[in-house]
């Protein structure tokens, strides 16, 4: 084992032109990330603003609402079982499909369930809500499992060099999602007829029905996508497989572009000179709706040719249980410390007194957390000691993750986790309540999913973009720099938005401004997680890192709703405004005491394959 080697900090970096930077874009690897990143961002919307949107039409109390966000506190938590996803084989799929794709199918089918599940039940009566916040749970931790494999796919799937731009096409893959689940979902509900005044369980049923189909896309692009850490034993099924994906995918994206361009351009037209003009006349809109629905048609027919012609593989990605009996003390090992994680916080709820106090809740709730997760450790770890599972598979399992990390930045990694866990908080604890604050500034679900879901996520992906431009052309950290001064400054925007309730055009200079920083900072972070993550440990090292960087955050956006409550709109956003402000100090002291990413595979015994492949380019 040797030592970390210091490196110069003003050693030269080499900047690609433009030019270059955006010729990655045309990689196929780049187009397999785009739709995995648009089955990612599926689910997140159906836990947050949509669901919050059908809760307030069914007559839930706002505080209620925004604590249904805790459903997606898997996503925080995510580190713990990431483990057993190096750890442990899918029985047949791996075999078959390969370590990564094989437990994306699995989370993806768990997905189309939990939002299935989610339809079944009328939230109108507040009894049957624990159902409801049941399978929103089971949708938060289906989803956080997808995001672990899909992040670890990532980094395997292409060299260092390419991450930004694979970063910044996943976010904009992700933000795809987001408005199909978001605008698409408001658009949906107020089609089959529920309104803020007459309010529809039917007609959120079907959204969400149709939410759940939609995640089928994903599942197409796992079984026509490949193993980055596999031999494929018949590339030519492989290739042939790739190609016809991305003859499917031309199809869709193309004129889908076109269309959206169009749209977007005719509905800015129209909110501007208020008008009705249709650029697109009826008789091609009517065309453009049969063309995707015949592609969409063709979906399940594409997903079973690729289902059956699967080349063999394989599989070079070493597993740390070796036996069937490994597998099961594993799996019991985790399934103990989450059992006791759930005993310890229904104890510690009952023996901590309630506070009426915001923010001395939000430290109690915080409190009650991390003694729920001390309660699984030492669960966790007094079974590795009684003998349930074998103590250097437990090491290699969740240790040896850690112990790498601190290996390699030593005292520093310490600022690394600040910065990790704080960036995203300015932009993070604001979503939490956005659609319930543009409702109450008086805008219908109709101008929301217009401005917001529509608007607004093709500005981020904009925004990711340029990004993904950005760490390609210059050094991570100045880009970070940017991304964390644009997220906190544009909360600000919000501000004067409460003091124009209703005024469309403040409300789109809020929302464009700031879904183009939150896409940028999305992109660049995603890239500098990516540097940080060690080839050796790519989905548990990523899960921590993204755990942490949404735990405070998400934590704190439960109150939202209650700060909202006691000091109103403009102090809630001047203050997101103001904890976004230490950030830019921890920065400038990451940039300028650690150099990012150099010293992984210090220890020679591993090396960076599944870096690409013959079939890649």
């Amino acid at each position: 084992m040797s030592p970390v080697k210091s490196v110069p900090p003003n050693q030269p970096i080499a900047k690609k032109s433009w030019g270059e930077a955006a010729r990655a874009y045309l990689d196929p690897r780049v187009i397999i990330m785009l739709f995995l990143g648009f089955s990612a961002g599926i689910p997140i919307l159906l836990i947050f603003s949509s669901l919050s949107l059908w809760l307030r039409e069914a007559g839930i109390d706002r505080s209620v609402v925004t604590m249904f966000s805790w459903a997606a506190l898997g996503y925080s938590f995510k580190f713990i079982w990431a483990p057993l996803i190096d750890a442990l084989p899918v029985p047949v799929l791996s075999n078959w499909l390969g370590r990564r794709r094989s437990w994306m199918v699995v989370s993806q089918l768990l997905i189309v369930l939990a939002i299935f599940l989610m339809a079944t039940v009328n939230p109108v009566s507040e009894d049957v809500l624990v159902y409801m916040a049941g399978a929103a749970v089971l949708l938060g931790f289906s989803s956080a499992t997808q995001d672990i494999v899909i992040d670890a796919y990532r980094i395997e799937l292409a060299p260092p060099s390419m991450q930004s731009i694979l970063s910044s096409i996943y976010v904009s893959g992700y933000r795809l999602g987001m408005i199909v689940a978001g605008a698409g979902a408001l658009y949906l509900a107020d089609f089959f007829g529920s309104t803020e005044a007459f309010y529809s369980y039917e007609a959120w049923r079907n959204t969400y029905y149709i939410m759940a189909g939609v995640m089928s896309l994903g599942i197409l692009t796992t079984f026509a996508s490949y193993e980055p850490t596999a031999d494929i034993l018949q590339s030519n099924k492989q290739k042939g497989n790739l190609k016809v994906f991305l003859i499917y995918s031309a199809l869709l994206l193309i004129p889908g572009l076109i269309f959206g361009v169009i749209y977007l351009i005719n509905m800015l037209i129209n909110l501007m000179l208020d008008t009705t003009v249709a650029l697109i006349p009826m008789v091609v809109m009517s065309g453009v709706k049969f063309y995707f629905l015949a592609l969409v048609a063709c979906a399940p027919l594409l997903l079973l040719y690729f289902i059956i012609n699967q080349p063999k593989i394989i599989n070079k990605a070493p597993l740390v249980a070796e036996t069937r009996e490994d597998y099961v003390r594993l799996v019991l090992l985790f399934v103990f410390s989450v059992m006791a994680f759930i005993a310890a916080y229904i104890l510690t709820g009952q023996i901590l007194p309630d506070f009426e106090g915001v923010f001395v809740s939000f430290f109690t709730e915080t409190l009650h957390l991390i003694v729920s997760l001390v309660a699984a450790l030492v669960v966790g770890y007094a079974s590795v000691q009684a003998g349930l599972v074998k103590k250097e598979i437990a090491m290699a399992t969740w240790i040896e993750p850690v112990l790498d990390f601190f290996k390699r930045y030593g005292k520093k990694a310490l600022l690394l986790l600040a910065l990790i866990g704080l960036y995203r908080i300015s932009d993070i604890v604001a979503g939490v309540i956005s659609n319930v604050f543009y409702q109450d500034m008086g805008f219908s679900k109709t101008d929301i999913a217009n401005a917001v879901k529509l608007v607004g996520v093709i500005m981020s992906i904009g925004g990711g973009f340029l990004g993904g431009l950005l760490a390609q052309r210059f050094r991570i950290m100045h880009a970070m720099m940017i991304g964390a001064i644009l997220a906190c400054v544009t909360n600000l925007l919000f501000v004067v938005l409460t003091y124009n309730p209703g005024s469309l055009p403040f409300m789109y200079m809020a929302v464009i401004f700031d879904n183009l920083a939150a896409g940028l900072a999305s992109a660049v972070f995603i890239a500098f997680l990516s540097a940080l993550t060690s080839i050796r440990f790519t989905a548990v090292q990523y899960a921590i890192f993204s755990s942490l960087m949404t735990l405070i955050p998400k934590v704190m956006g439960g109150y939202s709703g209650s700060i909202v409550d006691s000091m109103g709109y403009p102090f809630f956003f001047i203050f997101t405004f103001a904890i976004g402000i230490p950030i830019l100090a921890l920065i400038y002291f990451v940039d300028k005491h650690i150099v990012i990413g150099d010293n992984d595979n210090i220890y020679n015994d591993a090396k960076n394959g599944g870096n690409g492949s013959a079939i890649d380019k």
